[in-house]
């Protein structure tokens, strides 16, 4: 770290953007339905969008960050696909022991796409529990308020994403030359099992990932089994929209992450 003073910037990184959310289930990633709903087209996915934002992290300080740091994205506008995306990352504070990097990706418009932020270490552990294990339900439940209300756990899951499909999905990310993740699994694969959360949950329409508040609890490997287990911790209305917080928590072999993951889970009518 004593090589990032405060206030210098760590070199720019450009990706070419890819959604590969277009099947997912969720039709705001589909051009027609994001198209509806005033957008150019479908949206790359902000877990993409928040992996982009922690390469030059990533670089900077290696796997040490993913086993004890921290990180944020906030989703200002749209990603498309193909579109050139510019990453910086500044230095905002640091001390013998902490660092923080203020993180911004622009588009080809040299427009803010996204904000975050990224330290490490982090201090004290969390002193909240986690989210306790539940079942999922059957069916899903009304993408409502009323059912949010009423739902104390989100039902649990486990995944696996095997060494083959670890390495394909960094090499999409644009990070095959990035040392940490030729045998952790990448942040952002993490992230997006909060969205498969959210989905295997609630019986949603379009909907959007709106901002990410993560803490990075060590790495979990491809091929390992993880459990996914969430609660709903805030509900509020703007613009029409149905917002959400989802507390979430990823627990490997050992704890792996945990998010407070915002979304717009029903958007006003286009």
């Amino acid at each position: 770290m004593q090589d990032h003073p405060l206030g210098s910037a760590l070199p720019d990184w450009q990706v070419r953007a890819h959604n590969d959310a277009v099947d997912s289930g969720n039709a705001i990633h589909e051009d027609g339905t994001a198209q509806r709903y005033g957008f150019g087209g479908g949206l790359v996915p902000g877990v993409t969008t928040y992996g982009y934002l922690l390469h030059p992290v990533v670089a900077a300080l290696g796997a040490d960050f993913l086993r004890g740091g921290a990180s944020s994205v906030r989703l200002r506008r749209p990603v498309y696909e193909g579109e050139t995306v510019t990453v910086s990352a500044r230095v905002s504070a640091r001390t013998a022991t902490v660092i923080e990097f203020e993180l911004e990706a622009r588009n080809p418009a040299g427009e803010v796409c996204a904000q975050g932020s990224a330290s490490y270490p982090v201090g004290s552990a969390d002193s909240a529990a986690p989210p306790a294990r539940a079942p999922l339900p059957e069916p899903r439940l009304p993408a409502t308020p009323e059912a949010l209300r009423d739902l104390p756990l989100l039902g649990s899951f486990t995944c696996v994403q095997s060494p083959a499909e670890a390495a394909s999905f960094v090499t999409a990310m644009g990070d095959a030359a990035l040392a940490p993740y030729r045998d952790c699994l990448h942040p952002a694969w993490l992230l997006r099992q909060a969205n498969y959360l959210v989905d295997r949950n609630l019986a949603l329409g379009p909907w959007i990932h709106t901002a990410s508040e993560v803490r990075h609890l060590g790495v979990a490997r491809p091929g390992e089994t993880l459990e996914v287990r969430g609660a709903v911790r805030e509900l509020s209305v703007r613009n029409g929209h149905d917002h959400a917080a989802f507390d979430v928590y990823i627990e490997g072999e050992r704890p792996v992450m945990r998010v407070l993951h915002r979304a717009i889970y029903r958007l006003a009518a286009p």
